[in-house]
């Protein structure tokens, strides 16, 4: 049996290891540049870490060139026809889907 105390002491130990961890698991983060630039990556050949980070820029003018010299990695989605850029929020929804395809477990409509 716990003495008055001990309780909050191992809660607070199961909270700072779970914080360590999270931090742990935040350093490793790797920042990926979503942007069509010369050297940059097809979404369909990428393998997307675990952890990152994905930076989008405006559609046109993309990311600045700073934004790009920071990323671990540049990855373009592919696209047909002249069309240089698409809309910020459907290049999200285009990368985190290939993300979760990579790392997510997919469970059923109905469970």
């Amino acid at each position: 049996m716990l003495e008055e105390g001990q309780g909050d002491s191992a809660e607070q130990k199961a909270k700072l290891e779970k914080a360590t961890h999270d931090y742990e698991m935040a350093q490793q983060a790797r920042v990926i540049a979503m942007d069509i630039v010369p050297g940059a990556v097809a979404l369909e050949k990428y393998k997307f870490p675990e952890r990152c980070l994905l930076l989008f820029g405006a559609e046109g003018p993309g990311l600045s060139d700073k934004a790009l010299e920071l990323a671990d990695d540049v990855v373009f989605i592919s696209q047909f026809g002249s069309v240089r850029s698409i809309n910020a929020g459907a290049a999200a929804a285009v990368s985190m889907h290939a993300w979760i395809a990579q790392h997510a477990q997919v469970q059923s409509v109905s469970e």
